[in-house]
């Protein structure tokens, strides 16, 4: 770039508030899911480099090249600008909370358009193709608000819907849960079957009670498949669960593939409450945080 520059962007966590997996396809399974980002995020510093393009995460948790925002850029396709750019971690890893997807999609965009800015835009399909080829969660990271999700995760549909008022409390065990072991866990017990109208009904269901901060409707719809094999190998995470609701979470959730659980209270001074009287353990990590659309 010519000009210096240093810009920070918010990468939000994500929350699968209903999360169906089918049959695979190919090597990737079918997804039925509804997301809805988090007030949670990473923060991305974006900053003129005369070293080139590289990508940092403070204190090292993740190495460049296994990081996605490295491994996205290098996707995109397009001559990197000279960035340097730096990921200040606030999502914790192999949580269920999408924090390498959301910061693949956010690097993404930003280089998009500083390459636009520089007057050598991307090809229109290129960001969506290094999203898809990095991970099947980037493509809804670039799609803003509360969406339903299909296919291997290509195909998102966004419900435009104002975030409803309600707390949630983040509570992830220091056992962590990779995203593919949570799917061979999930096979073992079975061919997953495919999705119908029942299925596709009830993600829009729980679309339209979130949209009308229908508390009441929204937690009787939350759903994850990979709760019960997850916890079964995991017993920290039912613990988890277990915890939420001793503090007076109405509904609690595995996030994701795990192994953060999300418990849900009406508003945030309840949520501030529960977690007031939460004991962590060594190793646990916990946060109160709400819905961001």
């Amino acid at each position: 770039m010519k000009t210096a520059f240093t810009t920070t962007r918010l990468a939000h966590a994500k929350l699968n508030i209903r999360l169906e997996v089918g049959p695979k396809t190919g090597v990737l399974h079918a997804v039925l899911s509804v997301i809805a980002p988090l007030e949670l995020a990473d923060e991305i510093q974006f900053a003129s480099s005369p070293a080139g393009f590289s990508v940092r995460c403070e204190g090292e948790v993740i190495a460049e090249r296994d990081n996605l925002a490295w491994r996205a850029a290098q996707a995109f396709g397009s001559p990197l600008p000279e960035v340097a750019v730096t990921i200040r971690k606030r999502i914790p890893l192999q949580a269920g909370l999408g924090g390498g997807s959301t910061d693949a999609a956010q690097t993404l965009e930003t280089l998009a358009q500083l390459l636009r800015e520089r007057g050598q835009p991307p090809h229109p399909d290129a960001i969506a193709k290094a999203a898809i080829d990095i991970g099947s969660d980037v493509p809804a990271a670039l799609v803003p608000g509360l969406k339903i999700v299909g296919g291997v995760g290509d195909r998102v549909t966004p419900y435009p819907a104002a975030a409803p008022p309600w707390g949630i409390v983040l509570l992830k065990p220091a056992t962590g849960s990779e995203t593919a072991r949570a799917y061979a866990l999930l096979d073992a017990r079975g061919p997953r079957p495919p999705f119908g109208e029942r299925q596709l009904g009830r993600a829009r269901a729980i679309c339209a009670a979130f949209a009308s901060s229908d508390f009441d409707g929204f937690v009787d719809l939350l759903h994850n498949d990979f709760t019960d094999p997850v916890e079964s190998a995991m017993p920290d995470v039912a613990s988890a669960r277990g915890r939420l609701d001793e503090i007076g979470a109405r509904k609690t959730l595995l996030c994701g593939s795990g192994s953060c659980v999300a418990g849900f209270f009406k508003d945030l001074e309840q949520a501030r409450s529960g977690h007031a009287r939460l004991t962590l353990g060594e190793g646990d990590w916990c946060t109160v945080t709400r819905f961001h659309v």
